[in-house]
């Protein structure tokens, strides 16, 4: 396997101008491997694009010490010569998991020469419509062979605009890629959906390549699929426990799952981003399917953060300065909306425990500003006391400790601080289990 020094986000962004200008991007196969195998880890693939080399450090950091890790960019072009690829690069290991992104080369726009075009009116896709069903075939019969758990990764959004993609066009080719694969038996990682919900924050201006917060943002949910690949082998009789919620989650699943190691099997999963009326029905069964027919014995839930965001007239993300910005919810109508998601929820007869919102910081900028949670959480939390669930309060063990753990200005936790709200997670579910073991 070709190996090269790890791809700098400056590589990353000489690649975007060379489309920008009309170059053709260089069809060199970039690989990084660990610097080290250590035999008794399991070996995962990571196939990609400019945004996986762009998070991979971050996603380095969040699993290192637990797999061997090794990234490898797609090959480019309408035709993508899948048997030598996998040849050359892929089938000369034992891999147990491979997460892999296919789409963004497939996208971009060129005229009859091949050469990219500006404006995708005046050109079409690399790889037509029509073909992309062929090409995610036979890219799936090529994995397949491999007989690694397979996780598929959307392709993330564009923010605004650049030269050569068409936003329809990613999403036709989003779906399509769920769509061959999904019914295949391949786990999807839906990172288009979890990114577009936090564009402005997660993606550059005109760009596809993350910020520094999006790539952290984009390892958490990466590192989080792939855990849950390689547990889904794991002892059918441990306790099973699921933590939905908001982006917070995303941070802390995989320290509370290494905290689980050999006591139970943990997973993650969402509820609501942008919906004015969620439809919790719909969210619920999503649980009872992953659940699969051993089901849940704990669910800790969440909805808290975008609950109290500012959006405007049209429901999307606002600053409150901007006229007409509101609350999405009110504390009436939240609190409305958490008792039918509880209502859904005792369909699992699961022991559930609900996790308060974390602090929003006094100085954070975007959509979710500082508020007074208590006017959120504490009639949250006395509906939960009426109903006999369990309450793990992450917002009152967070809030004494903001500067140690959450970053500056930000909602969201760093790696140390992901970790300690982990061990509070621990506390309280390990509680939870015993008690529906009784």
């Amino acid at each position: 396997m070709l190996r090269t020094l790890p791809i700098t986000l400056f590589a990353c962004l000489l690649w975007s101008f060379s489309i920008a200008s009309g170059q053709s991007p260089a069809q060199e196969i970039r690989s990084e491997q660990p610097a080290t195998d250590h035999p008794d880890l399991p070996n995962v693939l990571f196939l990609g694009d400019e945004v996986m080399f762009a998070y991979m450090d971050d996603l380095q950091g969040l699993i290192n010490g637990t797999i061997n890790a090794t990234f490898i960019s797609m090959p480019q072009g309408q035709k993508p010569d899948w048997t030598s690829f996998f040849r050359d690069q892929v089938n000369h290991q034992k891999w147990d998991v491979i997460h892999f992104n296919y789409g963004r080369e497939a996208m971009l726009h060129v005229d009859p020469d091949g050469e990219p075009v500006a404006n995708p009116a005046n050109g079409t896709p690399v790889v037509s419509k029509t073909e992309i069903w062929t090409v995610y075939d036979d890219l799936h019969k090529h994995l397949a062979k491999t007989d690694a758990f397979l996780v598929g990764s959307t392709t993330t959004p564009i923010r605004g605009r650049m030269p050569g993609y068409d936003r329809g066009v990613d999403w036709i080719y989003r779906s399509r890629f769920q769509q061959m694969l999904g019914p295949n038996g391949v786990k999807i990682n839906d990172l288009a959906d979890y990114t577009t919900t936090r564009l402005d924050e997660m993606v550059r201006e005109n760009s596809y390549l993350p910020t520094t917060i999006g790539a952290q943002l984009m390892a958490e949910q990466v590192a989080n699929s792939v855990l849950e690949a390689l547990n889904e082998g794991s002892d059918p009789n441990r306790p099973r426990v699921l933590i939905v919620g908001d982006s917070i989650v995303g941070g802390y699943y995989g320290a509370t799952r290494d905290l689980f190691a050999g006591e139970a099997s943990v997973y993650a999963g969402g509820t609501t981003y942008n919906n004015p009326s969620p439809n919790w029905k719909r969210i619920v069964d999503e649980y009872i399917e992953k659940g699969g027919k051993r089901g849940w014995d704990v669910i800790q839930f969440n909805w808290g953060l975008h609950a109290i965001k500012y959006v405007d007239e049209n429901n999307k993300n606002s600053d409150p300065s901007e006229p007409g910005a509101r609350i999405q919810f009110t504390v009436d109508d939240y609190l409305e909306n958490l008792e039918e998601f509880v209502d859904e929820l005792e369909r699992t007869d699961a022991e559930l425990i609900f996790a308060t919102t974390t602090p929003v910081p006094e100085t954070a900028p975007g959509s979710i500003r500082y508020l007074d949670l208590s006017k959120y959480n504490d009639p949250a939390t006395k509906l939960m006391a009426s109903r006999g669930i369990k309450v793990n309060d992450l917002y009152s063990f967070a809030a004494p400790r903001l500067k140690e753990i959450q970053h500056p200005n930000n909602v969201h936790f760093s790696a140390y601080g992901s970790a300690e709200l982990a061990k509070q997670n621990y506390r309280i579910i390990n509680e939870a289990i015993a008690k529906n073991a009784e």
